[in-house]
């Protein structure tokens, strides 16, 4: 057999029954490791970021939140990448665009901006801002403050699918299409246009791209006031894409999470690896054989079919993303409520 092995390997051919237990698993199983980065930790290597390389040459000043169990690979789960990024007061990140769909998650500095096809959106803690596949987008900060955020990508993804491409534009800003808040306006309120624009028409699949903080925690606390919470999510929204309701990227879904004081989390399992950060309160995240304690900005990977629980000792409002999107449309996607 070892002779008959090491024929197999010189012809480029393997034997299936040495591997088929971890091709096709009785349950999900990855390489992928329950990991917490600490926000003011990374933060402080951010800055030192900032005085040793420019925006400019970076293109992106972003360090990678690596997950330990994918070393080498510059992703947290096996399907997504994820990042702090770092521009500081004046700088300009030039504009590109790229097949990768890309979230933006506020965690410090307010006024700074992204556009997305030449509409400017003003940057607030806690926000979400979308820069879908395919989309011009730069980003700028004229106050006097740094902003940093959170960068979410199917990049992993797109690797493995080997259909990645980038572009950058010739100048350092798309040229301003629309007036800040007009996508918002048409589309944020639970309406769309009916006679659509030309704009409209280029947007058709992907409109909306901010979803400010004061709005999607209002309806949070608004949920907690009138409904019993859930056992095993406390309240909890999905940010959708008002044009068909599904979720907000084509690769990658989003949602929000309040866990009142005072309550554990029943244990939920899925398939979709989650990243998850903490907006406001403390308390403690199970995650497989991992115990966090909790802070405001920090970052936390639960990867697929991990064991999640939370624990609240204040209100914990928490923003997460996933590839659930994509499984969910390759009829893939599973979960476990114990």
């Amino acid at each position: 057999m070892e002779a008959f092995n090491q024929d197999l390997s010189n012809a480029n051919l393997g034997p299936l029954w040495d591997v088929l237990h971890d091709l096709v698993p009785a349950e999900p199983k990855g390489p992928a490791a329950p990991f917490m980065w600490s926000y003011e930790a990374v933060r402080r290597f951010l800055m030192q970021a900032g005085e040793l390389i420019t925006a400019e040459k970076a293109e992106r000043r972003v360090l990678i939140l690596e997950n330990p169990g994918l070393a080498g690979t510059s992703a947290i789960t096996r399907s997504l990448y994820a990042g702090l990024q770092l521009v500081l007061p004046g700088e300009i990140a030039p504009c590109h665009r790229h097949a990768q769909s890309a979230l933006r998650f506020v965690l410090e500095g307010q006024g700074a901006y992204t556009a997305v096809n030449g509409e400017k959106v003003k940057m607030r803690p806690f926000d979400l801002v979308l820069t879908p596949s395919g989309l011009w987008h730069d980003h700028g900060n004229g106050t006097d403050e740094p902003i940093i955020w959170l960068d979410g990508l199917d990049i992993p993804l797109l690797l493995t699918l080997d259909c990645g491409y980038a572009e950058r534009y010739d100048d350092k800003m798309f040229p301003r299409t629309r007036p800040p808040g007009d996508t918002l306006a048409r589309y944020g309120r639970n309406m769309r246009p009916v006679c659509m624009s030309d704009h409209d028409a280029a947007l058709k699949d992907q409109p909306l791209f901010h979803y400010p903080f004061a709005e999607w925690r209002a309806s949070l606390m608004a949920m907690a006031k009138s409904d019993e919470a859930n056992r095993h999510d406390g309240y909890k929204f999905e940010f959708i894409n008002p044009v068909h309701g599904g979720p907000v990227m084509k690769t990658i879904s989003s949602f929000c999470q309040l866990v009142p004081v005072g309550m554990k989390t029943a244990p939920r399992q899925s398939t979709d690896g989650t990243v998850y950060t903490v907006c406001e309160g403390e308390g403690v995240a199970e995650v497989g054989d991992k115990e966090f304690a909790l802070s405001p900005k920090d970052t936390f990977v639960a990867p697929s079919w991990n064991p999640v629980q939370m624990q609240a000792s204040d209100d914990l409002i928490l923003f997460s993303f996933s590839d659930k999107a994509v499984q969910e449309k390759l009829g893939l996607w599973r979960e476990r409520r114990v």
